[in-house]
Parts: C-alpha cells; sequence; structure tokens
C-alpha cells in the first residue's frame, strides 16, 4: 500500500523495485537469479550462487520478473502522481539503474514497431504512454468537477557528454538543432531549460508521435554489456495547465493551475572493465558515472538530514532534479535492477540508494497563477486567523463595545442585539476617514 501523506503536507519520495527477466543468453550460459520477491514490499538478495546468506530490503513496492508494463504501472504508484500533475501538482518518474536493466523498457516501452496504433495502448508500452492514455482519458471526462479547461503540452531533453565537451551538454529531442541549451532560474519556475520547445497535444497519439520522433535523435550505442545502451540521460515532460477551484476552497474563485509530470530515463552506471568502451564511448562512460555519482551524494546527503550544502550545482541533472529530490514535487523513482549475480554487487548498490531515497521529503504544492497564489494564500492565512479568533472567544470570552467581558451563554443577548460583538468599535484616536472639516 502506498503511504500516506504526513499530516504537515511533507511527502517522502517513493521507491520502488523492478527486476528484469534473465535474458536468452544469460540462460544459455546456465545463470541463476541472486534475488527473491518474497511479497508485495520485500527484496531478498544474496552475493553469490549457493549462498544461504540473502540480505533483505523493504519498499514501498517490489516487482518480481513476470510483472507486465501494465501492472507495473497499475502497482508501483504511477497512476497517482499522474493524477496529481492533472490536479496542479508537479511530479517526477525516474527510472534508475544500471546499463540493461530495463529502465528504457520501463520508461519508453518498445516504440517504433507499429505507428498505427493511434490512441490505443500496446502491451509494450511504457510508463509515458500510459500515463497519456490515463490523462487525456481523465481530462475528456466529468470526473473532475472542479477543474476544467485542460490543455496539454510535452518536451523532451537530453542530458549528454558531446565528443570534446567538458561539462554536460542539453539537447533539445523534438528540435535537434536549436544547440546546447542552457539551464536557468527563474521564482516562478525554479531551474528550467531554456528555449526548451513544448509541443502541444490534443491526443495519445500527439504524445506518441512527441515520443518516437525524440526518441529517434536520441543517443545510443552499443557496447560489451547492452547493445542499445542509452549513452544520456533523457527528460520527457507532459505540461497540464487546467481552471478550478484553489485546493480546500472550493466556494472560492476559478483559478489556473499549471500541473507537470517529468519522466527520467537515467543512462545506466557501467564499470569500465566490464564495458569495454573506449575513445569517446570510454569518455561518455566517465561523464554518465559522474553524474550519477553526484545523483547519489545528493540523495545519501538529503537521507541524513543534511540540507545546507547539497552538491545540486555539481552536475545538470542533479540542478533540473532539485524540485524532484527536497523540493516541491512528487517522486517515484523506480529502481530497475538485473537478476544475473554478474551483477549482484550493482544491484545491491542501486537498492542501497533506493532505500535511502524513502527518507527524503518534500513538500509537494500546487502550482497557480503567481497573483492567484498571493490572493489564495491570504485568504488561508484570513480563514486561520478568524479560526484562531474563534477558539480565543470561546476560551475566554469575547469583549464587548462598553468594555464588558462576556463568557458562556452571556454572549449570545449581546450577539443577538448588536450582530458582531465588536462592531463599531474604533481605536482611540478614532480610525474613520476624514470628512475634510475642520
Amino acid at each position: 500500500m502506498p503511504r500516506e501523506l504526513p499530516r504537515d503536507g511533507s511527502s517522502c519520495v517513493r521507491a520502488v523495485v523492478r527486476v528484469r527477466p534473465l535474458l536468452r543468453h544469460e540462460l544459455d550460459k546456465g545463470a541463476e537469479s541472486c534475488c527473491e520477491v518474497p511479497d508485495a514490499q520485500s527484496m531478498l538478495i544474496r552475493s553469490a550462487p549457493g549462498s544461504s546468506q540473502w540480505r533483505k530490503y523493504a519498499f514501498d513496492a517490489t516487482l518480481p520478473s513476470d510483472r507486465s508494463q501494465k501492472q507495473v504501472f497499475q502497482e508501483c504508484g504511477a497512476a497517482q502522481l499522474v493524477d496529481s500533475a492533472a490536479n496542479g501538482y508537479s511530479a517526477t518518474i525516474l527510472a534508475y539503474g544500471q546499463t540493461g536493466s530495463g529502465k528504457t523498457h520501463t520508461m519508453m516501452g518498445r516504440l517504433g514497431v507499429d505507428s498505427g496504433r493511434g490512441d490505443e495502448v500496446k502491451k509494450d508500452d511504457g510508463m509515458i504512454m500510459r500515463a497519456a492514455k490515463r490523462l487525456f482519458r481523465r481530462t475528456g471526462s466529468n470526473d473532475d468537477r472542479d477543474i476544467s479547461g485542460f490543455s496539454v503540452g510535452c518536451s523532451f531533453a537530453e542530458i549528454f557528454n558531446a565528443p570534446g565537451a567538458v561539462n554536460e551538454c542539453i539537447c533539445d529531442l523534438l528540435n535537434p538543432d536549436s544547440g546546447n541549451l542552457q539551464v536557468r532560474s527563474s521564482q516562478k519556475q525554479g531551474f528550467f531549460i531554456e528555449n526548451l520547445a513544448v509541443f502541444d497535444c490534443k491526443s495519445v497519439a500527439d504524445v506518441r508521435n512527441a515520443l518516437e520522433a525524440g526518441l529517434q535523435n536520441r543517443r545510443v550505442s552499443a557496447h560489451a554489456l547492452n547493445k542499445d545502451s542509452s549513452r544520456s540521460h533523457a527528460l520527457f515532460t507532459l505540461y497540464i495547465d487546467s481552471e478550478g477551484t484553489a485546493p480546500g476552497d472550493e466556494d472560492g474563485p476559478s483559478v489556473k493551475r499549471y500541473g507537470k509530470i517529468t519522466f527520467v530515463d537515467l543512462a545506466g552506471s557501467e564499470r569500465l572493465k566490464d564495458s569495454l568502451s573506449e575513445g569517446n564511448a570510454r569518455k561518455e562512460t566517465q561523464a554518465i558515472n559522474k553524474s550519477l555519482f553526484t545523483l547519489g551524494q545528493v540523495i545519501s546527503q538529503l537521507a541524513k538530514g543534511e540540507t545546507r550544502h547539497v552538491p545540486y550545482r555539481n552536475s545538470k541533472l542533479t540542478v533540473l532534479l532539485q524540485e524532484s529530490f527536497g523540493g516541491e514535487a512528487l517522486c517515484l523513482m523506480v529502481t530497475c535492477i538485473s537478476p544475473s549475480f554478474t551483477f549482484a554487487e550493482e544491484s545491491s548498490n542501486s537498492l542501497n540508494y533506493a532505500q535511502k531515497a524513502m527518507t527524503i521529503q518534500n513538500c509537494p504544492v500546487v502550482r497557480l497563477d503567481e497573483q492567484q497564489r498571493v490572493l489564495f494564500d491570504l485568504r488561508a492565512e484570513n480563514a486561520a486567523l478568524r479560526r484562531e479568533l474563534e477558539s480565543y472567544r470561546a476560551r475566554f470570552g469575547v469583549l464587548t463595545p462598553r468594555g464588558s467581558l462576556l463568557q458562556g451563554p452571556e454572549m449570545a443577548p449581546e450577539i443577538e442585539q448588536g450582530g458582531s460583538l465588536m462592531s463599531g468599535v474604533l481605536p482611540q484616536g478614532d480610525a474613520r476617514p476624514s470628512s475634510g472639516t475642520t
């Protein structure tokens, strides 16, 4: 069962583990599984075949290798994040793990095989297409009577290491000719990618077309561990603008909400001695490992409760994920692991980071229009002050205009005669507007 939101409005990062099946070449070599899933929230892993020592991990959900794409979407809690984004929250679903563990399959699915599916969801579709289907089904229904006027857009970016580049580069996968984009910051948006194209989406088919077009431009290459290894971190974002009453203020005026959900397919960590990468591929691997190491540092520091000097700025990846780890977004971390004993150590490291991430506290907020946010905050503050005043009146009584203190039953007649007990009371010096006479 998903953890409930604490009463103070904070929300821990939700951590889910998915185990991929053993691959054909692994089975041909007689490979055995190093992990077991005894129940829906536990994971057992051992470091060597025949070992009787198992290490147990606990997560929000554990998904064994027989889970389908549909079951993964349903059981990991992704549907709830899509609904939250439609209500105006910012959300992130992030796939983490070593190379070849199934991250891209989990997030993107198998695209490009049949381009005529339109709005239909195929068995192999990943998180993104299933989220889009749920989102458009929701926006087309009348279930949310307090929310209307939906509009959906999408963007697709990747963070990579270009040949000869010292720092990470950012490419717009839907507009690759735009060059190396920069990360900027504003009070309204936080950290964002400047000049990143956002395309309107009127249907699930539009989302599919954008996703497939972007994947054609994404950097992939083959090495000893994975013949289709992603050489970049990919960030696909759905933006959901809507109108409706502010949360907790159903009788108030209509306000604009700006929700979004970002799907992050991280490049896989890998050891150079295993991947056998050379030349530019070797530099790519080093850059990927460096950014993932920085993400690990951020997770570890936040898990310890140390929020003063978190190294977000050491990588463009962690700068853009600052809202997701310790910020104002809802976050789901899907850790993908390989069941092969060859990668048991890497799988254990991934699980350790996932457990740390579960302790990170975020403070999700509904993203409203700036002016309307101020009005909403003032209305909420006014309501809180009124409740506080009523509690003081109930406890200590009420001061009448004549300066006497009424308590208990004595308050009722005075209210009937004079309406509000404080009406007509002015501070010393008479604060009424001047009539202009002396």
